[in-house]
Order: C-alpha cells, then sequence, then structure tokens
C-alpha cells in the first residue's frame, strides 16, 4: 500500500470508525481496534490487508474467543471470517472502493449478524446463507434474478464463463441456455458480472459447486 493510499484511508477511517487504526508498518497492513455495534457488543477487529490491494481482497480474522472457529458461525480455518461467498466480492465491493466501503459493506453487517446470534442463538432471519455449493447457489439465484428460470447447472454455465481469464465474445452462446448468442441475449448481465466478478474467484467457486452438487434450485427461483 502506497504512502498516498494508506493516509486517504486512515482519514476515511477515522471519520467512519474512529475507535480502528491502520497499520502499514509491516506486511501485512492491519486495521485493528474495537467495533462496538449498536447492540453494545463489541468485537476485536484484525482485517489483513493483502501486499496487492487494492487488487487484493483484504480478511477479517475472528477472535476465537469472541466467536467460535466453526463452520456453522461463518469462520473458516485459522479464524478467516467467511463474509460472502468469493464471486460476490467485487459485485458489492467494486473496484475504486476502498477499506472504509469494506467495513459498511461486510465487516459490520457480519458482526452484527454476530452479535444477534450471540444474544437469540440464532441467525437474523432471513440472513443466513447455507455453507458451501448451497451458499454459492443461494448467492448466484440473487445475482441471476432477471433469468426467467434458474437451475444449478445454469449457475455452473455462468461460472464457467466467468472463471476464464479472458472476455467472453458476443457471438458465444449465452450462458443462459437460451441457445442465442451472448450478444442477442443477456449480454449486459453478462458483462456485468465479467467486469466485477475476479476468474480466481470464480473458479473457486465452480470448484466448489461441482465438488459438492446441491439440490437443484426451483425453475421459479
Amino acid at each position: 500500500m502506497t504512502d498516498g493510499i494508506a493516509g486517504r484511508e486512515r482519514e476515511r477511517l477515522a471519520a467512519a470508525f474512529p475507535t480502528l487504526t491502520l497499520d502499514t508498518s509491516a506486511e501485512p497492513a492491519t486495521v485493528t481496534g474495537t467495533l462496538r455495534l449498536d447492540s453494545g457488543i463489541g468485537f476485536t477487529v484484525d482485517l489483513r490487508v493483502p501486499h496487492n490491494y487494492p487488487e487484493g481482497i483484504p480478511r477479517l480474522v475472528c477472535r476465537e474467543e469472541e466467536i467460535p472457529w466453526i463452520e456453522d458461525r461463518h469462520v473458516m480455518g485459522a479464524g478467516v471470517a467467511c463474509l460472502c461467498v468469493s464471486s460476490e466480492y467485487r459485485l458489492h465491493w467494486p473496484r475504486g472502493s476502498d477499506l472504509t466501503d469494506f467495513f459498511k459493506c461486510f465487516v459490520v453487517p457480519y458482526f452484527a449478524r454476530q452479535a444477534y446470534y450471540q444474544i437469540h442463538g440464532q441467525w437474523p432471519p432471513g440472513q443466513e446463507r447455507s455453507h458451501g455449493a448451497a451458499g454459492i447457489v443461494e448467492s448466484f439465484s440473487d445475482t441471476l434474478s432477471e433469468l426467467a428460470s434458474l437451475c444449478v447447472a445454469t449457475i455452473e454455465r455462468f461460472l464457467v464463463v466467468l472463471a476464464s481469464p479472458g472476455h467472453p465474445k458476443g457471438s458465444d452462446p449465452c450462458p443462459c441456455g437460451s441457445g442465442k448468442k451472448i450478444r442477442k441475449c443477456h449480454r449486459r448481465l453478462v458483462w456485468t458480472l465479467r467486469n466485477n466478478v475476479d476468474p480466481q474467484f470464480a473458479r473457486h467457486d465452480l470448484f466448489v459447486l461441482r465438488q459438492s452438487p446441491p439440490h437443484p434450485v426451483s425453475p421459479s427461483a
């Protein structure tokens, strides 16, 4: 992270989250402090900022004494928080966004759900995603909601397109399965996803989907 970027990040973070501190003296850079929610519950923040930021995605590491390191609490190995399906990061945190946006988009809602769970012993209604392949299907059911019908095979076709490092051609078959070319079908949707979903994340989600196929999606989804 350059000094110029770090300065702008610190200024915005201080205004939005005065209890958090950005430290760029070592690799990876970190954002640390305590984030206290409206519920009164506070969580220790340990956000690891990759060396290739802002291209790379930050990782939130949870304190095990605050949030158990188990999949059912959306914490993966080494305490890394599962903030969203991999392919969703740039859809909700597009290029040009900063660490303050990342906190508002992912970290604060994540801790708010965890606080609700601590108080009520369950997740907020309608706010929990499934794990693994099922969660990927739930995510893409929202992302591809404009399609008239949706099934796992359609989601897989979209992920194949998004996992490719190159930009799809307008003459390629549309991944919706209509048999039409992209330029005569869902061109805007495919182009939007291609511009915002990192191929490496799409490859990860495609691998997970193929390793453990979920139940079929309802055609009316």
